[in-house]
């Protein structure tokens, strides 16, 4: 059975409701991560649904969120240029900080102008995800939810992954971050996680970490 979520934004923080009671709350000027484990994907798809109707709350999926036909240039200079006077928007302006994220993000600069040239859907899995997590280095929300990031990836992978979150609170130390995962055998440990909320069968159980 599907659990129903909702989400709220009250006194700068967000909060996450099962049944009326809070699950989570997360501080919007504290930084730090979070972690949400749900044990199927449908209920995932209502927590992320439901985080994401919130004003200033980006969700980055698992295949990175870009437009699989267009070009990873095109995606972020789309990206980027979003909300601005067209105008006002050059990219060449924010070549430098592309690339020192792409650098910080393991991304050589031999690598950089093919990846630019590259469609999203003939990428590896963990470099169109390394792509749309750039983006949100660039354009960062109150609250990043990062959904399902660790699905289908070696311990290696999931190790990049946490790696590379550390390196968004190194650009934005006040912005939380929130992993919603599955429910599975294996699944990372989050280091200095402030608190995590596990949804079984029963009641949910949350785990919070000593300030």
């Amino acid at each position: 059975m599907t659990v129903a979520f909702e989400a709220r934004l009250a006194h700068r923080q967000v909060l996450l409701l099962q049944d009326g009671q809070t699950l989570l709350s997360l501080p919007l000027d504290r930084g730090g991560r979070y972690r949400l484990v749900v044990p199927d994907m449908a209920s995932i798809d209502a927590a992320v649904v439901a985080l994401e109707a919130l004003p200033d709350v980006a969700v980055l999926p698992a295949d990175g969120g870009l437009l699989g036909a267009m070009s990873v240039s095109a995606n972020l200079s789309l990206a980027l240029r979003y909300g601005r006077e067209p105008d006002t928007f050059k990219l060449s302006e924010w070549e430098h900080k592309l690339q020192l994220a792409f650098r910080l993000c393991g991304v050589s600069e031999d690598r950089l102008p093919g990846l630019g040239r590259e469609q999203p859907m003939r990428l590896d899995r963990m470099e169109r995800w390394r792509v749309g997590f750039v983006l949100q280095l660039m354009r960062p929300s109150e609250l990043l939810v990062l959904d399902r990031a660790f699905n289908g990836l070696s311990r290696g992978q999931a190790e990049v992954v946490i790696a590379l979150e550390s390196v968004y609170h190194e650009f934005h130390p006040f912005r939380p971050t929130l992993f919603v995962d599955l429910d599975a055998h294996g699944l990372p440990d989050l280091p200095q996680c402030h608190a995590t909320a596990v949804l079984g069968a029963e009641s949910p159980e949350v785990q919070t970490c000593p300030s």
